[in-house]
C-alpha cells in the first residue's frame, strides 16, 4: 500500500526552541505513518516503517481498513496540509455524508429560502428509514432547527431525508406536483449535493443519499463515495459558518420531536468537551468543536473532526477505519499532533 507522509509535528523531548521545517512531503512508502521530528541537536528523527503481509495488499476495493483508508488534517484558514496518509483514496463515508446535507441547509437559510423557525413535515418514506432515528412519524413535523441538532448530534437518517425534502420544495418554489414522490424530491436534493461538491472542488465525491445509509437491498441506487482530503475541503467551508459549530459543538441536546414531546440525544462526536464516551474510546479535546461521525458495516467508522487553539483552527477526517477503537485512536493522535503543529509553525 502507497503511503504519502506530509509531516507531523511532534517534537522530542528538549526540541521545543528548535526550528520546525517548512512541509515537505515524503517519500512513497509501505507500512504506518512515520513521523519526522527535529532532535534536541537538531538531526532529524524517523521512526521505521514496518513490513505489512502481502495478503493487506488484496484488501477489497471498498473494504474498511486497520488503521484507516485515509486520513487527512489541514489548516483550516489556509489549507496546508499538515498530515497526510492514503487521503485520496476512496471509501464510503456513512453519515458524514450528512455534513454536504448540513451545508446545504445552512446556505438555504442564509439565502432566505426558509427559516430556521419553519417547519417540515415527514413523509412515510422519511419516516421508513433505518436508524439512528428522531422517530418523526408520517405527517408529524418539526422546526428546521431542531432537525439540524437531530442530523448533526443524533444522526438522524430520517431526519436528514425530511430536510432533503424540505430544500427540495422551497427550491421548486412550493410547486412540487402530486406525482412528485418522496423519493423525486429526495433525488433532486442529491443532485444539489452532487452539484455544490464539484464546486467546492471533491472531485472524488459521489452522493447517492442525504444520510449516508447504504442502498436498500436490491435498489440500483449506489453508495456514497468520498475521500478524506474532500472531506476536508467540505469542513473547511463548513467551520468557516459560526452557525455550523454551534449545533456541532454541543455534548447533548434536547429538542421538540414530532409529537410534541421532548427528545434527548448527544453528540456522536466523543472528542467535544463535557462530553463522555460510554466505552472510553475517545477522550475529549479542548478546543474540538466539531464535526461528524459515520458508521455502516459496509464503510466501516469515519470521521471528521475540527478544533482550535490559540485562534489556530485545524481539521482532522479519518476514513473508512475497521472499528471505532482504531477511528479514536488514530484520529485523536492526528487532531492532537495537528493542533501541535499549528502552535508552532
Amino acid at each position: 500500500m502507497e503511503k504519502r507522509i506530509v509531516m507531523v509535528a511532534m517534537m522530542v523531548a528538549g526540541c521545543m526552541a528548535a526550528a520546525v521545517p517548512p512541509v515537505k512531503k515524503g517519500p512513497l512508502i509501505d507500512g504506518p505513518v512515520q513521523t519526522v521530528a527535529k532532535n534536541g541537536s537538531g538531526k532529524s528523527v524517523r521512526v521505521a516503517p514496518s513490513k505489512k503481509p502481502a495478503s493487506a495488499r488484496k484488501i477489497p476495493a471498498t473494504a474498511p481498513r486497520v488503521p484507516y483508508r485515509g486520513a487527512i488534517a489541514v489548516d483550516a484558514a489556509t489549507g496546508r496540509v499538515l498530515f497526510a496518509d492514503n487521503e485520496r483514496t476512496t471509501g464510503y463515508p456513512a453519515s458524514c455524508t450528512k455534513l454536504m446535507t448540513f451545508l446545504l441547509v445552512l446556505e438555504d437559510v442564509r439565502a432566505g429560502k426558509y427559516k430556521l423557525s419553519d417547519r417540515a413535515t415527514a413523509s412515510a418514506y422519511a419516516a421508513s428509514m433505518e436508524p439512528s432515528k428522531v422517530d418523526i412519524r408520517p405527517g408529524q413535523s418539526m422546526t428546521i432547527k431542531d432537525l439540524l441538532y437531530a442530523l448533526m448530534l443524533k444522526s438522524a437518517n430520517d431526519g436528514a431525508i425530511v430536510l432533503a425534502e424540505h430544500a427540495a420544495k422551497a427550491w421548486s418554489g412550493g410547486k412540487a406536483t402530486p406525482e412528485e414522490t418522496a423519493e423525486d424530491l429526495v433525488a433532486a436534493f442529491v443532485a444539489r449535493m452532487n452539484r455544490r461538491a464539484q464546486e467546492l472542488g471533491m472531485a472524488s465525491t459521489r452522493y447517492a443519499s442525504p444520510n449516508g445509509l447504504p442502498p436498500p437491498r436490491g435498489s440500483k441506487r449506489g453508495f456514497d463515495v468520498s475521500t478524506a482530503q474532500d472531506l476536508a475541503t467540505l469542513g473547511r467551508v463548513l467551520v468557516a459558518m459560526p452557525e455550523a459549530l454551534a449545533y456541532t459543538s454541543r455534548a447533548s441536546c434536547t429538542v421538540t420531536g414530532g409529537g410534541g414531546q421532548p427528545v434527548s440525544f448527544q453528540n456522536h462526536n466523543y472528542f467535544v468537551p463535557r462530553n463522555r464516551d460510554p466505552q472510553r474510546l475517545a477522550t475529549p479535546i479542548p478546543g474540538c468543536d466539531g464535526l461528524k461521525t459515520g458508521y455502516t458495516a459496509a464503510s466501516g467508522s469515519s470521521i471528521v473532526l475540527t478544533a482550535q487553539r490559540g485562534g489556530r483552527r485545524v481539521i482532522a477526517v479519518v476514513l473508512g477505519s475497521a472499528g471505532r477503537h482504531e477511528r479514536e485512536a488514530a484520529a485523536g493522535r492526528i487532531l492532537r499532533d495537528a493542533l501541535d503543529a499549528v502552535s508552532v509553525w
